[in-house]
């Protein structure tokens, strides 16, 4: 159960760092650190569900064991998916961003939303079939790239000059979606039994 007590202890980890960020980070680089609350929510979601029933599990056809809780909600997935996007996805556009500014109590608002977002999504992860998962995380790459995008425009809002929102952007693509993206094709790798 090493698994269990590495997520339990990076989910608050990044949880804490995040908070930081939140607190002290420039308008740019707390557009960027949304992921945090998000995975962090998601690895004490992952580590909750898998906690509680770690005596009880099943096996499927391919061999892989799920957690009873995990087969017994999974009608419930694709409602919570959607809740939970609801949750994050207000927070992300520069309009709901520029009054976080203004009103920092609204960031309270955002870390709280996405932290529980993520547990959702981390609870439900476990639910979902291999095909699933990788459209999924596909389709949230993609929107991760857009969303880098959409970071660009924004810091013309706040006076940000070009550079430094390349800068925190790049350290973004490669210091954590290129590692992400590393990890979940060895994930598809050792699922498909290619190693």
């Amino acid at each position: 159960m090493k698994y269990l007590s590495l997520a339990k202890y990076l989910g608050i980890a990044l949880l804490v760092i995040a908070g930081i960020v939140y607190v002290f980070g420039d308008p740019i680089t707390k557009l960027l650190s949304y992921q945090g609350p998000i995975i962090g929510g998601g690895l004490l979601g992952w580590y909750v569900l898998n906690s509680v029933s770690k005596d009880r599990v099943i096996e499927d056809d391919k061999g892989e064991k799920l957690p009873v809780i995990s087969v017994a909600i999974r009608k419930y997935v694709f409602p919570a998916l959607i809740l939970s996007l609801v949750m994050i996805v207000p927070w992300l556009t520069p309009f709901m961003f520029r009054l976080e500014e203004e009103n920092q109590i609204l960031f309270l608002g955002s870390f709280t939303s996405m932290t529980v977002a993520g547990f959702i999504i981390g609870y439900f992860i476990s639910s979902l079939k291999f095909i699933e998962k990788v459209i999924i995380y596909s389709l949230g790459f993609v929107a991760d790239i857009l969303y880098f995008f959409i970071i660009y425009d924004a810091a013309n809002l706040f006076g940000i000059p070009e550079s430094v929102v390349v800068n925190d952007i790049l350290f973004l693509v490669y210091g954590v979606k290129f590692p992400e993206g590393v990890l979940f094709a060895f994930y598809i790798i050792k699922k498909v039994r290619a190693i």
